[in-house]
């Protein structure tokens, strides 16, 4: 961003005089953007004092007053704003003492005091930016030293990526696979190349995967699912500050880079397991070794676990790791897989509780793991983890219960300008139009606003149709959908319910 070469051409020529202020208005995103660390940590160690005034007005994150009011941006963008005033006194060193103070409302409101405020009456908050990230906005760091104490996902899966960029999704991914096959075939490619894709939020679609009209494969964890039984964790590392964090999910496919949303961070997707490599594309990176014997009977793979993670686990629970799921596992052996790790670990991270009390780090670095040596909890998390997997993969039984209807006969078509929610009324329940005429009955207010990955599901894929006509399969999947979401909800009072007491020990 030019702006960043401005402010560094700034910060060189104060260098090169020894003194100076260097004051800029500017992109707000070099405060907590991840990718800017270094940048923040060569400010502090060049200035000695930093000043921050935060303008906000980010339309992109549809930013509002910490009181719910209206906060717009001083200009005519999209992006939020900060003046930085960055001073250099003679003699003195960093690292430089940071101030920080937000301006929030209206842009009339803003000019005023902008206007008339000065630096010297201005109720700066001292900060103290501390590693890896450096940031130049506040950030409750009383849990910090707890939360690092966790595993790092990351770390637990050592292989993983962000998803696949097509760089050009109208000619690449289709919403049947039929549609997909006619993209190959427009494309000059085989039919053989159409594989299945999580493209958003429950929003499985077909994509022709081929690197020469795929941008990025991410082959080398891709791989992973093509044709094989095989989970991915997906997960996110960076959102907006103001966003809602629900950002974790489960796919048996190739994951898209947006399938979750964010203004800032892209999503990341972790295989459970890894598959020998075939000979077609012979791979001989780092991705292909692993210390776990194979597991014939699933076509060899090996677990996508790091050892030094399965022992801290294995000596907490006092459990024996088995790498592989055989008949003699059960609730109450003595010993756990890679699938119970799985889903403890969904059930963490589907904890209101913990993505309340860890919401500072969980927008800013990838999400951590807390360990139990408690093995009743982690039996049970495993359990209620187990079920969320199977709803979200829409492969519980429970899912064909529905509690929505679709009652009024139609062409089925999402019209121009919908979906509509009309909430619950006298003698009606809130209803989700896709036309004038038919729409979804039985849709609560909060499933209608429950979001995963920063989508409100429900709207999301409807609107993604906008202008298609919805199929008996699609009918069927956006009331699975709801199902699933609704005992989503459910599950996940459920593990706050079973964990008693935070910190997990």
């Amino acid at each position: 961003d030019d702006y960043v070469k401005f402010i560094r051409f700034g910060q060189w020529r104060i260098e090169q005089s020894g003194q100076g202020i260097l004051a800029f208005i500017s992109n707000n995103g070099y405060l907590d953007n991840p990718t800017f660390r270094g940048m923040r940590r060569s400010l502090m160690e060049t200035f000695s004092e930093i000043f921050i005034l935060n303008l906000h007005g980010n339309a992109n994150q549809k930013e509002t007053a910490p009181d719910g009011s209206t906060d717009q941006n001083v200009f005519d963008i999209m992006q939020g704003v900060a003046i930085g005033i960055f001073v250099k006194q003679p003699g003195k060193t960093g690292p430089a003492k940071i101030y920080h103070a937000d301006l929030w409302g209206t842009r009339v409101k803003k000019y005023t005091q902008l206007f008339q405020q000065e630096i010297e009456v201005t109720e700066w908050e001292h900060l103290k930016p501390q590693l890896p990230f450096y940031l130049f906005v506040p950030q409750n760091t009383d849990l910090l030293n707890e939360y690092n104490q966790h595993w790092k996902v990351t770390d637990i899966f050592p292989v993983n990526s962000v998803g696949i960029v097509t760089g050009q999704d109208k000619n690449t991914i289709g919403f049947s696979q039929a549609e997909a096959i006619k993209l190959a075939d427009n494309l000059g490619l085989q039919s053989e190349l159409v594989k299945r894709i999580l493209y958003r939020a429950f929003d499985e679609r077909f994509i022709v995967y081929d690197r020469q009209v795929v941008t990025r494969d991410r082959f080398e964890v891709m791989r992973h699912f093509l044709s094989q039984k095989n989970r991915g964790l997906i997960f996110m590392r960076q959102v907006a500050l103001h966003d809602t964090y629900s950002h974790f999910g489960v796919s048996r496919f190739l994951v898209d880079n947006r399938a979750f949303y964010s203004n800032k961070g892209i999503m990341s997707s972790a295989p459970l397991y890894l598959y020998p490599t075939d000979d077609a594309r012979k791979q001989t990176s780092m991705f292909d070794i692993s210390v776990w014997p194979p597991d014939v009977a699933n076509g060899g793979r090996t677990p996508n676990l790091n050892p030094q993670f399965v022992a801290a686990m294995a000596q907490k629970l006092g459990l024996t790791f088995q790498p592989f799921q055989t008949s003699e596992v059960s609730e109450t052996s003595e010993v756990f897989t890679p699938e119970d790790i799985f889903h403890y670990i969904y059930a963490i991270f589907h904890s209101p509780t913990y993505r309340q009390r860890y919401a500072e780090f969980l927008k800013i670095d990838f999400p951590r793991v807390p360990l139990t040596s408690d093995t009743a909890l982690f039996r049970d998390l495993v359990a209620l983890g187990e079920k969320l997997v199977g709803l979200h993969l829409l492969e519980s039984p429970a899912v064909a219960q529905f509690i929505t209807r679709y009652p009024v006969a139609g062409d089925n078509t999402v019209a121009k300008g919908y979906p509509k929610y009309v909430p619950p009324k006298a003698n009606e329940a809130g209803r989700v139009y896709i036309n004038k005429a038919q729409y979804f009955d039985s849709i609560t207010p909060e499933l209608w606003a429950f979001q995963i990955g920063g989508y409100q599901v429900l709207d999301k894929w409807l609107k993604d149709r906008r202008e298609r006509t919805l199929s008996y399969d699609d009918l069927t999947h956006y009331q699975q959908t709801a199902v699933a979401l609704h005992q989503t909800m459910n599950i996940m009072a459920k593990i706050d319910e079973r964990i008693e007491s935070w910190p997990i020990e």
